[in-house]
């Protein structure tokens, strides 16, 4: 498995990583798509919006893990700068998560990591978030559900600390979620490891 910057022709394995990684989110986000009559398929929307529009949620910030077999996963990140560029498409689902990247300003916020179902187990998520690290100039952050055992215990063993809950607003009868989670980790120090284990 190698970890390498993704191209453009990547953009419809982003954007279907990316709903695994936000549980569906970003198909229900992407629905806006659909209603406007602009596209069949909200997954269509996201791999031109990856593709063709230039901003946070762009092919050029994300990272892809590749084996033999082909893209196993990637990871999404930027700067978070607290400006309108920041924020996605407009829906009252996201308005909990938004509050909380307002608490990450100055933060290398990882949008989105995620594997492939059968990739997973090896090692690729912990890859990824440990790349992302390494291309953080400062402190990083990342938001999951407090459902998602898994996640949490990975970004905990990484040194994220949780800094603050906002309410899950469901958008599907499929999640058990009750809390997003803001997890921050300080910047490492030039020996790579976190500025407070120094």
């Amino acid at each position: 498995m190698h970890i390498r910057p993704a191209t453009r022709a990547d953009s419809a394995d982003i954007v279907i990583l990316d709903d695994i990684a936000s549980s569906g989110l970003a198909s229900h986000v992407l629905q806006v798509g659909v209603r406007e009559g602009k596209y069949d398929r909200p997954l269509e929307f996201g791999r031109d919006g990856y593709a063709f529009i230039d901003g946070l949620y762009s092919w050029k910030n994300v990272l892809i893990a590749e084996t033999e077999d082909g893209i196993a996963g990637m990871s999404l990140s930027f700067d978070q700068t607290g400006g309108p560029g920041d924020k996605g498409l407009p829906d009252p689902v996201l308005d909990p998560l938004e509050a909380l990247k307002a608490q990450a300003v100055g933060t290398r916020m990882i949008d989105s990591v995620a594997v492939y179902t059968r990739f997973r187990g090896q090692g690729i998520g912990r890859a990824l978030v440990e790349a992302e690290l390494a291309r953080a100039t400062g402190p990083s952050s990342i938001i999951t559900d407090d459902a998602n055992a898994r996640a949490l215990t990975l970004y905990q063993s990484l040194g994220f600390g949780e800094q603050a809950r906002a309410p899950f607003i469901a958008f599907s009868d499929n999640h058990a979620a009750t809390h997003w989670v803001l997890l921050t980790r300080p910047a490492r120090n030039p020996r790579g490891a976190p500025a407070s284990a120094q």
